[in-house]
């Protein structure tokens, strides 16, 4: 066999060695069975024990109920001596003031003593000077046949707060500092009974309630 022979039969024969190579077969992985498959405990995320804010809220306490006062027999017989007495201590008369008229609201009783809010006041001066005005909480102090006995008001300034906790209960104070009187209209009021002169609208509505 000459060179050429031998060359063609040794690359056959390295032909089908590299074929045979890249033929042969790769072990599959192993397979893992059921029972080899490993498990993974699965761990509930918990719920939240946290209490909505609602459940620590405080309910707000209920507002105090204000009874209605009407006045009674006798301070609508003597309305006039109410009118006076508080004229007398809110805006005293004199010479330049002329003739004072008063409203006032009744916020309650206690024994012999009233507690109104009172609104005073007097004509204009003149066409450029506004009248002198009232304005505020009182005590009409009563004796036991009725009659009016002193008018007591509270201090101006950092007195006024002070005066009021002491001089009035509780649900008087609701009253007075949520500042709910309508002055304006018994100022409107007082206007009309200087035209037309009639008694305070408080005697008004207790003579009219049926």
């Amino acid at each position: 066999m000459n060179s050429t022979g031998r060359f063609f039969l040794i690359t056959s024969v390295l032909f089908v060695a590299i074929l045979f190579a890249g033929c042969e077969q790769v072990a599959p992985l192993p397979t893992a069975t059921v029972e080899e498959m490993p498990t993974f405990a699965i761990t509930p995320i918990p719920t939240s024990t946290l209490i909505p804010a609602t459940e620590f809220s405080t309910p707000l306490p209920p507002q105090p109920t204000i009874a209605f006062i009407t006045p009674d027999a006798v301070q609508v017989e003597r309305w006039r001596e109410y009118e006076i007495a508080l004229t007398m201590k809110l805006l005293p008369p004199n010479l330049l003031r002329g003739e004072v008229l008063c409203e006032w609201e009744l916020l309650g009783r206690s024994d012999q003593d009233i507690y109104v809010w009172a609104f005073c006041q007097s004509p204009p001066y003149t066409e450029n000077l506004p009248p002198s005005i009232a304005s505020m909480p009182a005590v009409v102090h009563l004796g036991n046949d009725g009659a009016i006995q002193g008018v007591e008001v509270p201090g101006s300034g950092t007195a006024y707060a002070r005066d009021i906790r002491e001089m009035f209960p509780l649900d008087v104070q609701e009253i007075i500092f949520r500042h709910s009187i309508d002055t304006e209209k018994m100022e409107a009021h007082i206007n009309s009974r200087r035209k037309n002169p009639s008694p305070p609208l408080i005697v008004l509505s207790a003579t009219t309630t049926p």
